[in-house]
């Protein structure tokens, strides 16, 4: 697919901005990784785009990471309240400066993994330096894109570019990789979702049955999400599979009543003082009761085809 002058500068642009944003974060002592993006259509060896820049940091040093982005310059796009090291979130997108409207999104994880400090173990001890820009970045080695390109299958919209991306790399990564991205995927508590990545193809479904995982076919919600169902019925999944009456808890307080920063970016209303978030809860609530017919049969065809 040839693109278009625009597009390819674009991209052009963005790979600078992957340099620069890496430097400013090794500036500030913070070791950084380019998940996709240039890094990925090298690997994958085909001219694939890509419209943001997505670099992963280790969890322990996000704050790090935001404190050196506002001294360069970037600005949060949401509020950073939603952003706290203590919330749940694995991405936070970013204004990058300039005068070029380019985003950047921080990584601390990725969609579908558990186990976020060993998802950035494991990727950094085996990622590789990539020449880029004149400069350079780190990047995931041959499994770690076996491993991010399944798991971004398994995400909404997972049928679009993600899928011609797992495509691509069923192609040409070597068997060996695929089974090492297995491994990868049991350390960082990540199965469910690449299985489910795995299934978006005829090729990936092979590969997951030489790995042993085609009778794994993962929570409800992975499978949901990657479907587009509804976010209360991934929701409730997802919180049918926690452990523990007190992470169920968290989850259940955060889908039905999320914090007042949260509600003002969903809700307009929400902003008009006390009543206003008042009635911004209220109408949360009543969403979430008139989608109870169709959450339940999502969750039926779920629970069917989990236990297929």
């Amino acid at each position: 697919m040839r693109a278009s002058p625009g597009l390819a500068l674009r991209c052009l642009a963005l790979d600078a901005l992957a340099v620069a944003t890496s430097d400013v974060l090794r500036h500030h002592g913070v070791d950084s990784m380019l998940l996709k993006g240039a890094g990925l259509a090298r690997r994958l060896d085909t001219d694939r785009l890509y419209a943001d820049v997505d670099l992963l940091v280790a969890p322990d040093t996000v704050t790090a990471a935001q404190d050196a982005l506002l001294a360069a310059g970037y600005r949060p796009k949401l509020p950073p309240d939603l952003y706290d090291v203590g919330a749940y979130w694995h991405e936070q997108p970013w204004h990058a400066p300039g005068p070029l409207p380019l985003t950047m999104e921080l990584h601390r994880g990725f969609a579908g993994v558990g186990d976020y400090d060993e998802l950035w173990r494991s990727l950094r001890a085996s990622a590789q330096h990539l020449d880029l820009a004149g400069g350079h970045v780190l990047v995931p080695d041959a499994v770690g894109a076996a491993l991010i390109a399944t798991l971004h299958a398994a995400s909404p919209h997972g049928f679009g570019k993600p899928a011609r991306d797992l495509a691509r790399a069923l192609e040409v990564l070597p068997p060996d990789a695929w089974e090492a991205a297995g491994r990868l995927a049991v350390a960082c508590d990540a199965v469910p979702a690449f299985t489910v990545g795995l299934g978006v193809l005829p090729a990936g479904v092979a590969v997951a049955t030489r790995l042993g995982l085609s009778s794994t076919h993962g929570p409800s919600s992975a499978w949901l999400a990657a479907r587009l169902s509804s976010p209360t019925a991934v929701g409730l999944a997802h919180l049918a599979e926690l452990s523990g009456p007190g992470h169920r808890l968290r989850a259940l307080s955060r889908l039905v009543l999320p914090s007042p920063v949260h509600l003002r970016q969903l809700d307009a209303g929400a902003h008009r003082g006390r009543w206003g978030l008042l009635w911004a809860y209220a109408r949360r609530i009543g969403r979430h009761v008139g989608r109870l017919p169709r959450v339940l049969r999502e969750l039926r065809t779920a629970r069917r085809r989990h236990h297929a």
